[in-house]
């Protein structure tokens, strides 16, 4: 997606929190909207740290034509934008917990829910990186399984060519 509708996405969410928050919801739909916020505040970290590794395209083939939807100034400034949003967010509900509507939460809340994120992000993290290991294993062990199957198959056609060629010169 691209990075305005991935904003768009987390200022309604964001909106959404404050409102309820304003209202005076149950602490569970708090916790919801905060929860929608953080998955669409997600969605758009993971863009602007893919944008900062790479052009945030998807791999072409080597013979295809790479074309590029907005210039580097409009990719830049896009990102600019989503990261200043996203601080500004982020401390605005930290306010919500310190000082604002929140504040029955405390720290403790604000700090639980930080804490429960590095945590779920940790875990993902470590998750993709098992997956890219247990990959690479299956390649690698697929590679030298071929090997060895080749391998095998060309030593038996040897010996039994070996046999054949001492068979028909009389020596066995």
């Amino acid at each position: 997606m691209d990075p305005i509708t991935l904003l768009t996405a987390a200022t309604a969410a964001f909106r959404g929190l404050k409102q309820a928050v304003s209202i005076g919801q149950e602490i569970e739909g708090v916790y919801r909207q905060l929860s929608k916020w953080a998955d669409a505040a997600g969605q758009l970290q993971e863009y602007i740290n893919n944008s900062k590794d790479d052009t945030g395209q998807q791999k072409l083939g080597i013979f295809q034509k790479i074309r590029f939807t907005q210039s580097e100034t409009s990719a830049a400034f896009d990102i600019i934008i989503a990261q200043e949003k996203l601080r500004e967010m982020e401390g605005e509900i930290w306010h919500m917990f310190i000082y604002g509507e929140l504040q029955h939460l405390g720290p403790e809340g604000y700090s639980n829910f930080i804490q429960l994120r590095r945590d779920v992000r940790e875990k993902r993290e470590r998750m993709i990186r098992d997956q890219v290991k247990r990959r690479k294993r299956f390649i690698e062990n697929t590679f030298w399984s071929v090997l060895l199957i080749i391998t095998i198959t060309i030593s038996i056609k040897f010996f039994v060519w070996l046999f054949d060629v001492g068979r028909e010169a009389g020596k066995w």
